[in-house]
């Protein structure tokens, strides 16, 4: 009797653990579906509405269309992209023409609607929007999303507030970029993409200036994207005052390479013998790309340093100084003392095509010796 009643309990059991897991395949079957028809729901829209508005949308380059259609707030959130990605396509007085298509449709209604949303996508589109709109009465809203958790959104933010009134908004944006540790160099100058070269070099490097070594450095190494030299007088300044960091410091020779300024040759001579080896191996580099023919000796000494990378960067200096020729790099390669000094040139040399001119050098007398 007890066996037949374990049997029966041991059916039961597996007959319900069947049922659950052809429930569990028919729910995940079922999810599947309805993610599959949601998808495609959206997909017919988002075509729909692409092939209503994006005609609409050419026709803003001449003028703004007479009559709109209707927009549903799903539609709406497409119509947005579109929106976005046409304005940021274009230049000049035809932007002016896709801001009266956006108020006409209420976008901007629409728009600040979704600044209040909870999905983070709808809020980062909102704030695009705006900003190219132009809307100062959110100005209050974006200026404390510069303190946002999400490095993304406060970054979204600045842009937009650059988009708005760029001269209001360089002051705001100092401070921050000099303590935010979460905005990556690049993104902060792809930033001011809108506002010029110039205001954007200046704000980077005054904002260096306020930030701690590990920010600062990392900004002044990115000012060369901007390509312009607006950034180096605060810099400047900020070295005459003798009391930065090596970080900042070696940050700064590599700025002073890249832009080449000859008023800044003095400077980089004066750290060529920097204690911090870091900072001579920036000096080094520098004077390769700034150096005249009286920094060659400077250079040459350095092929002794201590420091491995600094006597490689020497080397990589001396075969980058304009007058460098293969003979001159032969010459000097035989003159050198040591055996190290030479390695160094070695592959210099060869980059060079001195092989096709002759055998390399041997090791000068002196450095047998040793």
């Amino acid at each position: 009797m007890l066996a037949l009643n374990h049997s029966d309990l041991t059916l039961r059991l597996g007959s319900m653990a069947v049922l659950c897991i052809y429930s569990a395949v028919i729910l995940l079957l079922s999810g599947i579906l309805l993610l599959r028809f949601i998808r495609l729901a959206k997909e017919r829209r988002r075509r729909k509405v692409t092939e209503i508005w994006r005609p609409l949308l050419a026709q803003c380059v001449v003028e703004v269309p007479e009559t709109l259609p209707e927009l549903t707030p799903q539609e709406h959130l497409v119509f947005l992209y579109l929106w976005n990605h046409c304005y940021e396509s274009i230049r000049g007085d035809a932007r002016a023409q896709l801001n009266e298509l956006a108020r006409r449709t209420k976008s901007d209604e629409f728009a600040k609607q979704l600044l209040r949303a909870r999905r983070l996508r709808w809020r980062l589109l909102a704030i695009v929007t705006l900003g190219h709109l132009q809307e100062r009465s959110i100005w209050n809203e974006l200026v404390a999303m510069l303190e946002a958790d999400n490095a993304f959104l406060s970054l979204i933010a600045a842009k937009a507030l650059l988009d708005i009134d760029a001269p209001a908004t360089v002051p705001l944006l100092i401070p921050v970029i000099s303590r935010r540790n979460d905005w990556s160099p690049l993104k902060v100058v792809a930033m001011f993409g809108t506002v010029g070269a110039d205001i954007a070099a200046d704000t980077i490097a005054k904002a260096a200036c306020q930030a701690s070594p590990e920010i600062g450095s990392r900004l002044i190494r990115h000012l060369a994207a901007t390509q312009s030299q607006q950034g180096l007088p605060p810099l400047r300044a900020l070295l005459r005052e003798g009391t930065t960091s090596d970080d900042i410091l070696a940050a700064c020779l590599f700025l002073f390479g890249e832009c080449s300024d000859p008023r800044d040759v003095a400077t980089v001579r004066a750290h060529i013998s920097h204690p911090t080896w870091y900072v001579r191996l920036q000096a080094a580099s520098a004077l390769g790309k700034m150096g005249v023919e009286e920094d060659e000796p400077r250079l040459i000494t350095l092929l002794d340093d201590e420091h491995w990378w600094v006597r490689y960067r020497a080397a990589e200096a001396l075969s980058n100084l304009p007058w460098m020729t293969a003979e001159r790099m032969t010459q000097l390669c035989g003159e050198l003392s040591t055996i190290e000094s030479q390695e160094h040139m070695l592959p210099f040399m060869a980059r060079s095509n001195v092989r096709k001119a002759g055998p390399l050098p041997s090791v000068h007398p002196r450095a047998q010796a040793s």
